[in-house]
């Protein structure tokens, strides 16, 4: 026997071994290497020696079938087929030796279509030594998994099946079995180039940041070029690609395009490549003839010299020899004549169960497939360095914690969307909440000095009922301000509706109450000194009650009906991101939602606009009314000036400030308090000032006579300004005079009797 030290006859089997010529200087040594150390291996088939008869296919289909009909033809049958390196010729050779039960063993097979559904059926003895899809997409999702990535965007070149077949499979398995979701799969042609920035475009808008790509060299620069123009690259970006066994495999010529050198690596910066191992690691581990890792490579080198230091099959060939031999050495153990038929069935089931050490790492076999080693590579400071390996056989990961010392961290899956619900700072609402509070004690004390004194003529004379109303809207006000701050992290979120009707209701009625008295002392005032009238009867309160009650029921019932007809409902309201890096800040607002609250805003606005304008227009008519009779004539004018300039300011800029929840709590409730607080200030400081100077009750006269001077003067003395220059008054004129002074004597008289 050729490849055997030992003398004894040994029985000849016969060996095809398909290998095109340019690739036999690379292969055929470790081949050989193989059998003489099979040969040499004690209990390893000792009665047969396996005769190699090499076939150059030149990764031709038709000389590949006429090399495998050829075998066939011979005398004594081949006991397997080991080879080609080409798929084209791999593909028809395998489906003809399923019909002859002719295992057929490949040292270079990589394409997807061997490792499909149907495969088995297709081609029922063909085995390859190197590790398939099933390794690299298992590889792949153990890498997702081990940096807890959960979602995806991926890349296939659709026309090509050795990237499509094997890309589709891995998405399937990530969906179906790991739960990982593919936000986006792009295909892309190389006769298609133009669809890649829109593809990229879209997987960017997904927010895809984990990127798979199955696609070849050529079509990878030109995705990396258009993701370098989209800036998807970075440390938000991870790219795992398939492996080429070549390290510079992207330093090429970038002269008819617009991307260079520079670009490229940028983007590959940090990325992922995952490949078959040419060689394993631990070399120092024994393999099956006994000899160690190192010194079987060593041999395998001083046989091969230079020609298969870098091919990267010549060790999947040494493999695939032991495979044979092994298998074939327990096929044998009960024939008598092997060389004439054999048991081929079995042949196929102990190659199949075949384990093993073997060059490229523990050599086992799962639905004709190799389990093997696959080494990840990542890309870092401009070269490769190992990041770590699947073992296949023992379905494990292991990483090796290189990064470190690159100070390279992986990235999140997609933008982290973090929401942030928005609340009024704590310590403005306690500011307001105090300063309310404080208000309302103000409005109380208010209160009992208007009550203590209610007979005293001069709060008398100011209508004290109607200081009441304006003390309690001024109340309502200021409750209303305390209702603003509440949120849920006082009250949960299903007790939340309750307070959101009470805010529009106090804060509504309290505008009534207050405004309302103010604006119907107003029209008093003006009814007096604009309407003077001989049988005219003195304005009561209770006129002034009705005027606010009217007020006051137009906004119940439209408050009634809003509440029944479009309830408030609590919602949460997503406002637009803010990105900061990796990071997508979504604002969250607590807001009282009424689907048709625009309409009855509106409703409710008009009706207080209305009255505001018409509180100003009595307000500007009766400026220049000093009387201290009327004591509050002015600053209640000064009042309504003030309400309708703080209401119009404050609902503007709570409206355009909604979503910027500190300002627009704060100034809300800073025109609320602002403007209740001036009011009740005043309407009440110059009473208690009055009272401070009068408690007595004295001067009673000097009110009244202000009362009379002011109203009962009033014509004659524009009269007599009509008359002056003149130095001769008429007898017309006299007469005009004389019954001035009689109106003006019996409207004092009608004037004692009114009840200020």
């Amino acid at each position: 026997c050729k490849y055997s030290n030992d003398s004894n006859h040994r029985e000849s089997l016969s060996l095809g071994v398909f290998l095109p010529h340019d690739y036999r200087k690379q292969i055929e040594p470790a081949i050989e290497l193989a059998l003489r150390h099979s040969h040499n291996t004690p209990n390893i088939i000792p009665d047969y020696c396996l005769n190699l008869i090499f076939k150059d296919t030149e990764c031709k289909t038709s000389l590949g079938m006429k090399a495998l009909f050829d075998l066939m033809s011979r005398k004594t049958k081949p006991v397997a087929v080991f080879g080609d390196v080409c798929t084209n010729v791999n593909e028809p050779v395998a489906m003809t030796s399923g019909h002859w039960d002719l295992l057929h063993l490949s040292y270079a097979e990589t394409h997807s279509k061997f490792a499909t559904a149907d495969a088995n059926e297709l081609y029922p003895t063909f085995f390859r030594m190197v590790p398939g899809d099933r390794n690299v997409i298992a590889t792949k999702c153990q890498m997702i998994l081990h940096h807890n990535w959960r979602r995806v965007g991926t890349i296939k070149q659709a026309d090509d099946a050795r990237f499509s077949l094997a890309h589709e499979s891995l998405t399937t398995k990530l969906e179906n079995n790991y739960g990982i979701r593919v936000v986006y799969t792009a295909g892309l042609n190389l006769d298609e180039l133009e669809k890649v920035s829109s593809e990229l475009d879209e997987l960017k808008s997904r927010d895809a940041r984990i990127i798979i790509g199955d696609f070849d060299r050529h079509l990878a620069l030109k995705i990396l070029c258009e993701a370098y123009t989209k800036e998807m690259y970075g440390r938000n970006y991870v790219w795992i690609l398939t492996g080429y066994h070549n390290d510079t495999w992207w330093d090429v010529s970038f002269e008819d395009s617009n991307c260079t050198k520079e670009h490229v690596l940028k983007v590959l910066d940090g990325h992922f490549t995952i490949q078959f191992a040419m060689d394993r690691y631990d070399k120092k581990t024994k393999l099956v003839s006994g000899l160690t890792v190192k010194q079987t490579e060593r041999e395998l080198q001083k046989v091969c010299k230079n020609a298969c230091k870098d091919n990267i099959f010549s060790k999947y060939a040494y493999d695939g020899i032991w495979t044979l031999v092994i298998a074939l050495n327990k096929t044998l153990e009960n024939e008598e004549d092997a060389s004439i038929e054999f048991d081929r069935d079995t042949f196929l089931s102990k190659l199949h169960k075949s384990r093993f050490e073997g060059l490229t790492g523990k050599v086992g076999f799962e639905n004709h497939e190799r389990l093997g080693i696959i080494n990840i590579y990542q890309f870092l400071n401009k070269s490769y360095h190992m990041f770590g390996y699947y073992n296949g056989i023992d379905d494990k990961l292991i990483i090796l914690n290189i990064t470190k010392k690159y100070n390279w961290t992986p990235p999140q899956d997609a933008t982290i969307v973090v929401k942030e619900r928005q609340y009024v700072s704590k310590i403005l609402i306690w500011i307001m909440n105090i300063i309310s509070i404080v208000g309302i004690c103000i409005a109380l004390i208010f209160l009992a000095i208007n009550i203590r004194y209610r007979n005293h003529r001069f709060i008398k004379m100011s209508s004290p009922n109607m200081n009441n109303l304006i003390i309690f809207g001024s109340i309502l006000a200021y409750i209303s301000v305390i209702l603003l701050g509440v949120d849920t992290r006082m009250v949960s979120s299903d007790n939340l509706v309750p307070f959101c009707h009470a805010k529009v209701w106090v804060l509504c009625i309290g505008f009534t109450l207050a405004f309302g008295s103010m604006f119907s002392k107003t029209w008093r005032v003006h009814s007096i000194f604009t309407n003077i009238q001989w049988n005219k009867k003195a304005i009561k309160d209770y006129k002034l009650f009705l005027i606010v009650a009217c007020i006051l029921a137009v906004d119940i019932i439209i408050l009634g009906i809003w509440a029944y007809l479009s309830p408030f409902s609590f919602k949460i309201i997503d406002q637009p991101k803010i990105l900061q890096n990796n990071l997508a800040i979504v604002p969250e607002l607590e807001v009282c939602q009424s689907n048709n609250s625009l309409i009855f805003q509106l409703s409710l606005y008009s009706i207080k606009g209305l009255l505001m304008i018409l509180g100003c227009f009595l307000a500007w008519e009766t400026r220049h009314v000093n009387v201290p009779a009327l004591n509050d004539s002015k600053y209640i004018g000064m009042s309504v000036y003030n309400i309708v300039v703080m209401s119009v300011l404050g609902v503007s800029l709570a409206v355009l400030l909604k979503e910027k929840v500190d300002e627009a709590y704060a100034l809300s409730s800073f025109f609320i308090i602002f403007c209740t607080t001036l009011t009740l200030f005043f309407v009440f400081v110059p009473k208690i000032v009055e009272l401070a100077r009068h408690s007595d009750d004295q001067d009673t006269k000097v009110y009244r006579k202000g009362m009379l001077k002011s109203v009962v003067t009033k014509k004659s003395e524009q009269f007599k300004h009509s008359l002056k220059g003149n130095d001769i008054i008429t007898e017309t004129n006299k007469q005009k005079l004389e019954r001035i002074e009689k109106e003006n004597f019996e409207l004092k008289n009608k004037l004692k009797e009114v009840n200020f």
